[in-house]
């Protein structure tokens, strides 16, 4: 253990946040595989529902050992409950989109989150609008529109991708709405008020779409909240004092795993335009980060 210790003081800073990002990336899909595996019983809301009760019940003991009132104190309520709301859009697109197609799809879909930062940046940040970006923007959901294929054995139809987009989507605005509370408030209380406001804002839906659940399928939720959480804190963790441009790479090895848990668990084998697609949304995403990175510097 002391060598182990011994030999991670020695790794650089970015070194460090690449494994952690690593470490996220295989154990993000495994939260998906078990939410996909559990939308053959279960309902969306229900999950989501689970899901994000389960992370705030995991988050408690942290909040405990710290001062509750002082996590709590907040003069943003306003925008942590618009982001909380924008985290439920995106966690039941999300869901409702692995219960419709290939886990590796869905995930793949997912990277359009940062297709979609670059207009939403420019609404609402006022960045200026650059041609190149805008290129890639249009050739990333061109990648899109290739894994679209609704004739295939996979069935990716315009309504399942929509609904992964829309996920997408609002996963951008979460990600605008968090860069703005980071300003002020602390990741602790962040969390928390996510928790809280997800979980009642899902409660009633939930109930509204209840089927009865078994003890076995609870613990599988639980066990995604804690591969979620630990997922999250695994990408704070690379991301903190690492060059995004460095470490980000790492974060579409999710892909690569997501691909393995879905052929062993559900027999899912991609298609030759859903790898064509897959490549082109990697590839204008990551050109996007460079070209911001390089932008800040």
């Amino acid at each position: 253990m002391y060598k182990l210790k011994n030999t991670w003081s020695t790794f650089s800073p970015n070194t460090k946040g690449f494994i952690f990002i690593l470490l996220a990336s295989a154990t993000f899909p495994i939260m998906g595989t078990i939410i996909k595996y559990l939308t053959a019983e279960l309902h969306p809301f229900q999950l989501a529902f689970f899901r994000c009760f389960f992370g705030l019940f995991i988050l408690f003991p942290i909040i405990l050992k710290d001062n509750l009132s002082k996590i709590l104190n907040t003069d943003r309520l306003k925008l942590h409950v618009i982001r909380g709301l924008l985290g439920v859009g995106a966690i039941m697109a999300g869901f409702t989109a692995l219960s419709m197609m290939p886990l590796a799809t869905a995930v793949t879909l997912g990277y359009t989150r940062i297709l979609f930062l670059v207009p939403l940046a420019i609404l609402f940040i006022g960045e200026k609008i650059n041609f190149i970006r805008i290129a890639l923007i249009i050739l990333g959901f061109l990648g899109v529109i290739l894994i679209i294929d609704p004739n295939n054995e996979a069935g990716i139809t315009y309504y399942s991708a929509i609904i992964a987009l829309t996920g997408a989507f609002f996963v951008s605005c979460v990600k605008l709405t968090i860069k703005s509370l980071t300003s002020t408030e602390s990741t602790l209380t962040i969390q928390l008020y996510y928790g809280i406001i997800s979980s009642i804002a899902l409660l009633i839906p939930c109930i509204i779409f209840w089927s009865s659940i078994s003890l076995f399928s609870l613990l599988l939720i639980f066990v995604a909240a804690i591969c979620g959480t630990i997922a999250q804190m695994l990408t704070i963790w690379g991301l903190k004092n690492s060059t995004t441009t460095v470490v980000m790479p790492a974060d579409y090895s999710r892909l690569i795993f997501a691909g393995i848990y879905g052929f062993i668990l559900f027999n899912e084998v991609p298609y030759l335009n859903e790898i064509i697609g897959s490549i082109i949304i990697i590839a204008t995403t990551m050109i996007i980060l460079l070209l911001d990175q390089i932008k800040k510097k």
